[in-house]
């Protein structure tokens, strides 16, 4: 039986036709894909990484000398999850000196942020509702604004902006994010009962429909 040589050409050659039609469309798919993602705004970060922000050896020398040298005349104790969290004070954006046993008896929820961390502007709206649903149980929100890695006019803009009525703390040596609590990212919020316990650390910013439930963990019953 004889074959036609034009079919027998062709039947070759159909693989090929495949084969290429195939890339030509991952090709075109992957080009589409490429574009909508490029055109589509990048995800807000639930955190900041402070190494990946500013230079290591900035860092360091900052913890090595000024703050290390105070924590050894204050006799500082990292916090821990069922521990009373130590002692400290700060100035207020408003010129007052704020202590944490000022709140003595009282549940306190205190969250460490900057201006130039997107997902602190995510999350202080809530924080802000929050404040403004729980005082009346006890609840204090201490604002500590980590001044030595930011630009003070801009932490004070950035209170404005979100119209924060709580207290604004300033740490503009880095002994308390940096060295009492030892700070490794942005935001990051503690939750202290009314018996100065700590209670939870929450790394990242804080999802919308968790927040009531730290608070109610550290409220009285």
């Amino acid at each position: 039986m004889k074959i036609n040589s034009s079919n027998h050409q062709r039947f070759h050659l159909l693989p090929i036709v495949i084969f290429a039609g195939l890339i030509i469309g991952i090709v075109f798919s992957w080009s589409r894909l490429t574009k909508q993602d490029s055109s589509q705004p990048s995800p807000i970060p639930t955190e900041i990484t402070l190494y990946e922000t500013f230079p290591i050896s900035t860092q360091t020398a900052t913890i090595d000398q000024s703050i290390t040298s105070s924590l050894d005349e204050q006799s500082y104790s990292v916090p821990s999850i069922g521990k009373a969290v130590p002692n400290f004070s700060l100035i207020t954006l408003d010129g007052n000196q704020v202590s944490l046993s000022d709140f003595k008896g009282k549940v306190v929820f205190i969250n460490l942020w900057a201006s130039w961390c997107p997902p602190c502007r995510l999350e202080m709206p809530d924080i802000q509702a929050a404040y403004e649903k729980y005082q009346t149980q006890d609840l204090v929100v201490l604002g500590i604004n980590i001044t030595n890695q930011d630009n003070l006019a801009d932490a004070r803009a950035f209170v404005e902006e979100f119209k924060l009525t709580f207290p604004i703390l300033l740490d503009e040596s880095g002994e308390v994010s940096a060295g009492l609590f030892l700070l490794l990212a942005l935001p990051t919020s503690f939750f202290i009962d009314s018996e100065g316990i700590l209670q939870r650390i929450q790394i990242g910013a804080i999802p919308t429909k968790n927040l009531d439930t730290y608070i109610s963990e550290i409220l009285p019953e």
